[in-house]
């Protein structure tokens, strides 16, 4: 009996010995970070629970969330109630992009623990990446309730400006910079907010509080620039900018801010130079490419000023065919409600801004509105010779292509042909 006793002692002694030595192995992996080493050794091991755990762990340190998920899934069937397997789990869901499995997992997190702040904020900021900023919200401020924190301020007030309620907003990360005068994300928040609802003043009051105690933050540093554009103190506002631009920022809105503050000035030179940039970074702001067009027109540029104003005129056309397109509409609801004499006249308004190819058909519809609903035959020939007119150019225009079309040439040739002699029999 005793010696069975001390076979068990011994046996006892070596398999805590073991246990001892897997654990320390598996701890030096994964604290010296060769996370790939220790997925290799857990492999070699008889399966356990703690190692499927950190077989997760592992994958996940790796950026493998896909197969941690697989790991962490059968752990939480087996073992429903470990808050670790689904802790993990919650974070494996969000990394994927998987927002609603993240929240399923924080809900039976708080059934289980139901005080736990962390999983309240962590469900409350899957909400907000959903765009549910209603029920972040709540969370964000059940929250704050219990923990007064600044960091849960600014959320809160980022939930109401997505909600577009600037007052709240505004209060809130109000309320977070005064909390923690060091917080520049709701200092900078505050300012943009001000701007984007015109309260220009109150933007300049607290990016001036805020630069007196950290004048080097280029992220307010700009905001405070803005504010003095914003006012159209163009002088305080090129200062400002230029000490952005001196410390590296050469974003567009700087080049931009700049280059109209200058020209604003009549500063043509150093316009040019910054709205050169600004068109560069974004060649689609028609109001940049205007300004730069005159300034660069007044420093006797021309060769760079005219393809700058022609361009300008070429991005009008669109807005041209719309009011084309309106009018057309407008004249065709005339027509149909038999107010003929305005039918006529809305549509010649409309050939001032049609193209060519709108042109030719809108004689003809004008010719076809004077001859059958007007009984005026003397218009009526004169649109008739407008759209032939229109139908030849456009007959040598396709006969000058390389491939032309002749199907088509011949079916203008024959409306041509047709047009005559109904032109022929109005006229007699």
């Amino acid at each position: 009996m005793k010696k069975a006793l001390i076979l068990l002692l011994l046996l006892t002694i070596q398999i805590t010995s073991y246990s001892q030595t897997v654990d320390n192995t598996l701890r030096g992996y994964i604290e010296n970070f060769q996370y790939q080493k220790a997925l290799e050794y857990i492999t070699a091991q008889e399966p356990s629970p703690e190692l499927q755990l950190q077989e997760a762990m592992c994958y996940m340190s790796l950026g493998s969330y896909q197969k941690a998920v697989a790991i962490l899934q059968k752990l939480a069937v087996e073992q429903p109630e470990n808050v670790r397997v689904k802790s993990e789990l919650a974070k494996c869901y969000t990394m994927l992009g998987r927002r609603q499995a993240g929240i399923d997992c924080y809900d039976d997190l708080i059934r289980i623990d139901s005080t736990n702040l962390y999983y309240k904020r962590q469900k409350a900021d899957l909400f907000y990446q959903q765009g549910k900023y209603g029920q972040a919200l709540n969370l964000f401020q059940e929250v704050y309730d219990q923990n007064q924190s600044s960091n849960t301020l600014t959320q809160i007030a980022q939930c109401y400006e997505k909600m577009s309620l600037a007052d709240s907003a505004i209060v809130y990360y109000k309320s977070a910079w005064d909390m923690n005068s060091s917080d520049s994300f709701s200092a900078a928040s505050l300012v943009n907010l001000c701007l984007k609802t015109d309260r220009n003043l109150e933007a300049l009051a607290y990016s001036s509080t805020y630069m007196e105690k950290d004048s080097t933050d280029q992220q307010m540093n700009l905001l405070n620039a803005l504010t003095y554009y914003m006012m159209d103190n163009y002088e305080e506002a090129i200062s400002r900018f230029r000490k952005c631009y001196e410390a590296g920022d050469s974003s567009l809105i700087v080049n931009r801010s700049l280059g109209i503050s200058y020209y604003s000035l009549k500063e043509n030179y150093e316009a040019e130079i910054f709205l050169d940039k600004a068109f560069r970074q974004d060649s689609t702001n028609n109001n940049v490419l205007y300004c730069l067009a005159v300034s660069s027109n007044e420093l006797a540029d021309h060769k760079k000023a005219i393809p700058l104003f022609q361009k300008l005129l070429n991005r009008t056309i669109p807005t041209d065919l719309t009011l084309y397109l309106y009018y057309k509409g407008l004249a065709s609801a005339y027509d149909k409600g038999a107010h003929f004499d305005d039918a006529a006249a809305t549509y010649k308004k409309a050939l001032e801004y049609a193209g060519p190819n709108q042109k030719m058909t809108t004689y003809y519809t004008v010719a076809q509105l004077y001859e059958n609903q007007m009984k005026d035959i003397t218009n009526a020939l004169a649109y008739y010779w407008l759209y032939r007119t229109s139908l030849t150019e456009y007959q040598d225009s396709l006969q000058k292509e390389e491939n032309p079309d002749k199907s088509e040439i011949l079916d203008i040739k024959l409306k041509i042909k047709y047009l005559d002699e109904h032109m022929g029999r109005l006229g007699k």
